[in-house]
């Protein structure tokens, strides 16, 4: 029985190792038909392993006459997971025909094992492809399953000749399909893998082909041996063609040395053995010279590792980047090109805004002079006209100027902490005389819910609502302008606000509302301007990140409007905060020396001076400053920047190269512009501050009190200037309009106090209403005689200030009404306009002493409250 089964298991195994070699022939023909149709391919194969199983069927093991064994199973079963399902079928079908064919008592228990064993491959493939792949445990699976197949098969056999098979062939037949299934398929998975890692391999060689074919460059690998010797193993066609070699020659060192540029050979080389030492990536442009002579530059990049022989390899790619290197050329160029326009630009700015600011100066100046003086009436109308006609020409300049800084990118906003109810107070203040002249209404509202303080840049929004704000009173004859700030939502970046100005004027047709932002667009240009306000505004506010619109009805009236979201702030430290009016504090008066070369301007400037109490000396030119200083005289000096001989910026640096004390005077800079640039060479020439021409004198006299030492407030005072009117915060709780018919703002009369202090205040407002009777008498007594005098207005005039500065609205908006009355002409509203004014005063005196409560305030108060009194 031993030897039987010895038999049996060497004949199967002769069969499987004959399957084996037939196994290579037929995964070499199925790499072949691996680019055909699916199931033509699977047909084939099937076909493949029936003729295989087939060709072991033709010498079997006998066991007895019609009854043999072989290894058709095992192959069959394989035919599944290695040819698919078409296949495994395939096999079946063939090999199970020949059995039927050979006949004999086992022919049906041959045939239903090999359709067992064909539907076990099956099966199994199925589940393999589920998992991804074909690996051991199916390969393990597979075996144990068609080798329980076979015994299955004995029941379909006579008894006798079952028990026979049983015992003579089961243990030998088990163990040849078990294991030969187990030997056949690894080897086939093996052959299988291998295919498919060459087929792979083909496959990314081609790719790679057709990606460096289709590169801007080429792709080359370069060795440099540890004896020193660079080769080059490859180089695509792509690098003979950038590197203009032919592409039959080899790429050795001395190709090289002939084609890069003399200039650049050493570079090269040094760059290669840098990178070989410390094994960067290697990254350079050079250059080369072609045959025909033409200069070529590459750029080349790759990546160094070191072999375990020692070699360094660089894997990288070079490129014709000559062309680049001229959008390059060509792009410094232009920006060259650019930055010289950008200066000339500046330059004519800076040019334009002096030229046109100096004679402005002198108007400016000298009409404010004239007005300060005692006029005649008609001499005072004149002198009034040059004032308003300069100021109509400084804001054109403005405008032309501001625009041509945002378009060259030269504005710059600042972020600061604001009170926007100071502001929109302030806006309301700036347009209300104007208003009234014409005999509009004009009032101001902030929503409760607006926070108190915000931060962005103050200046530039005054700007953009002050323009909303003239536009109205501009364009609008009867009925009344107003000023709206409200708070739509609440966002991470901060109150999302809408500040609106409405009017009841001639209004915009739909048709040209869309012209309104752009530059140079009027809609009347009867009414004069330059047309770049409301696109100045526009920029200004995208700037901001907000937008602005118009809502407009030719005939009814117009609604401007601007959206944008500020942060919330704190107040600043106290301090911080200008004070309310000029008069209100002692200046430090100093000694000054004014350089300045237009007689015109230093006459000018120092009337200015002379008026506020400083000792002033002038000189026409730099050089002259110089040698003034040199006395050491001065506390300060007034440097006009554009002067003969000597400029303002040269007699500065001449200056501080003089020893100290002198070397170190304060020295502000004058001059017709105000541009970023200007100022950046003003300081850089080492002056300590700059004043903008036209000179403001309230200005100039706080930027030279703030060079020569901290203010000295006092108490006592006889006028309050009217660049105070209007800054006052306004209450916390503002959700009306600003009471102009209240006769007391007390979140003015509140700011007063905390820059003064409460005793100073209140020797303030006593000095006040000890004068009040007596403007109130003139005004009732003065009649027709005072209005042709002008008296009139200059008691009305005399009273804006002060009493805007201690919060008394209702009076300084009174006598607004009647100064801009009279100034108009309109004589015959004047008795009744100062009927309001004494109410005004007489309402605003007992505001003012019930809001200031306390024993000192009181006894002041007293003796004053009977002398406001009404005269018959």
């Amino acid at each position: 029985m031993n030897m039987v089964s010895s038999e049996l298991l060497l004949g199967l195994a002769q069969n499987i190792g004959l399957f084996a070699v037939v196994a290579v022939v037929f995964l070499q023909i199925r790499s072949r038909a691996a680019g055909w149709p699916a199931p033509l391919a699977n047909a084939l194969l099937g076909l493949m392993f029936g003729g295989v199983a087939v060709l072991g069927m033709a010498d079997p093991v006998q066991v007895a006459p019609g009854l043999f064994i072989d290894a058709r199973n095992v192959i069959v079963g394989l035919a599944g997971p290695f040819g698919g399902p078409l296949a495994g079928v395939g096999a079946a079908a063939v090999s199970g025909a020949f059995r039927v064919w050979m006949g004999g008592p086992g022919a049906v228990a041959g045939v239903t094992s090999l359709t067992g064993a064909g539907l076990i491959g099956v099966l199994v493939a199925a589940a393999a492809r589920r998992s991804g792949r074909f690996g051991n445990r199916h390969l393990a699976v597979l075996a144990l399953l068609v080798t329980v197949m076979a015994p299955f098969s004995f029941l379909l056999l006579p008894p006798d000749m079952a028990r026979r098979l049983m015992d003579t062939a089961l243990v030998p037949l088990s163990l040849g399909n078990f294991f030969g299934t187990l030997a056949l398929g690894t080897f086939l998975r093996k052959e299988q893998e291998r295919l498919d890692l060459q087929i792979a391999l083909t496959e990314s060689q081609r790719r790679f082909a057709a990606t460096v074919a289709n590169l801007p460059g080429g792709v080359y690998q370069r060795v440099l041996g540890p004896a020193g010797r660079l080769r080059f193993p490859y180089c695509s066609p792509g690098f003979f063609q950038v590197m203009g070699l032919p592409p039959t020659e080899r790429v050795t060192l001395e190709a090289l040395n002939r084609i890069l540029h003399p200039e650049d050979r050493p570079r090269v080389y040094a760059s290669i053995h840098a990178s070989a030492e410390t094994l960067d990536p290697w990254n350079l442009e050079y250059r080369i010279v072609r045959s025909d002579g033409e200069i070529r530059w590459i750029s080349a990049s790759s990546r160094a590792v070191r072999r375990d022989n020692g070699d360094i390899v660089w894997d990288g790619i070079v490129t014709d980047v000559t062309e680049a290197k001229r959008n390059e050329q060509a792009l410094i160029q232009a920006r060259l090109e650019a930055e010289a326009a950008s200066r000339a630009k500046a330059e004519f700015l800076a040019t334009m805004s002096h030229e046109m600011r100096t004679p402005l100066n002198g108007i400016l100046g000298f009409a404010r002079l004239l007005l300060d003086e005692d006029l005649t009436p008609r001499q005072n109308h004149h002198a009034r006209l040059v004032r308003d006609a300069g100021r109509s020409l400084l804001t054109v300049i403005e405008d032309v100027l501001d625009f041509s800084r945002i378009e060259a990118g030269r504005l710059v906003l600042t972020d600061t902490p604001f009170a926007i109810r100071d502001l929109i107070a302030n806006c309301a203040a700036v347009l209300r005389l104007e208003a009234e002249a014409k005999g509009l209404t004009l009032h101001a509202a902030v929503g409760p819910d607006v926070p108190d303080w915000l931060r962005g840049d103050p200046d530039r929004l005054r700007q953009v609502v002050l323009n909303l704000l003239a536009n109205a009173v501009k364009f609008t004859e009867h009925g009344g302008v107003g000023l709206t700030i409200v708070k739509i939502a609440d966002t991470p970046a901060g109150p999302h606000l809408t500040i609106s100005v409405t009017d009841t004027g001639i209004g915009i047709p739909t048709d040209r509302q869309g012209q309104l932002f752009q530059r140079f667009s009027q809609i009347d240009r009867s009414r004069g301007g330059t047309g770049l306000g409301l696109a100045i505004s526009r920029r200004l506010v995208e700037m901001m990140g907000g937008t602005v619109g118009v809502q407009s009805q030719a005939g009814v009236g117009s609604t401007f409007w601007l959206s944008l979201v500020l942060p919330e702030s704190t107040p600043p430290v106290r301090g911080c905060t200008p004070c309310a009016a000029e008069l209100l504090v002692r200046r430090r008066l100093v000694r000054i020396l004014l350089a300045e070369d237009l007689a015109m301007n230093r006459e000018l400037i120092v009337a200015m001076l002379l008026g506020a109490g400083h000792r002033v000396d002038a000189v026409a030119d730099g050089r002259q400053a110089v040698d003034a200083v040199q006395r050491g005289v001065y506390n300060l000096v007034l440097m006009d920047v554009h002067m003969p001989e000597m400029d303002g910026h040269a007699a500065t640096r001449a200056i501080r190269g003089l020893p100290s004390p002198v070397g170190s005077i304060p020295i502000l800079a004058m001059s017709a512009s105000a541009l970023p640039d200007e100022v950046q060479r003003c300081h850089d020439a080492g002056m300590n501050g700059h004043i903008a021409k036209p000179v403001d004198r309230v200005a100039m006299l706080d930027v030279i009190d703030h060079a020569v030492g901290k203010v000295q407030q006092y108490g006592t005072a006889t006028a309050v200037p009217v660049a105070a009117m209007g800054m006052g915060a306004l209450p916390d709780t503002v959700a009306e309009p600003i009471p102009l018919r209240q006769p007391l703002d007390l979140a003015m009369l509140r700011q007063l106090s905390d820059d003064l202090g409460e005793d100073a205040c209140a020797r303030l407002a006593a000095a006040f209403l000890d004068e009040l009777p007596r403007r109130m008498s003139r005004l009732r007594a003065g009649g027709v005689a005072l209005v042709l005098a002008g008296g009139m207005a200059v008691e009305a005039q005399a009273l804006i200030a002060p009493s805007a500065s201690l919060g008394l609205v209702r009076l300084a908006s009174a006598c607004r009404a009647l100064c801009a009355a009279l100034h108009a002409g309109r004589r015959d509203e004047a008795a009744g306009l100062a009927g309001s004014v004494v109410d005004a005063a007489e309402e605003g005196a007992r505001a003012l002493r019930e809001a200031l409560p306390g024993d000192r305030a009181e006894a002041l108060f007293k003796s004053l409250a009977k002398d406001i009194v009404r005269t018959p």
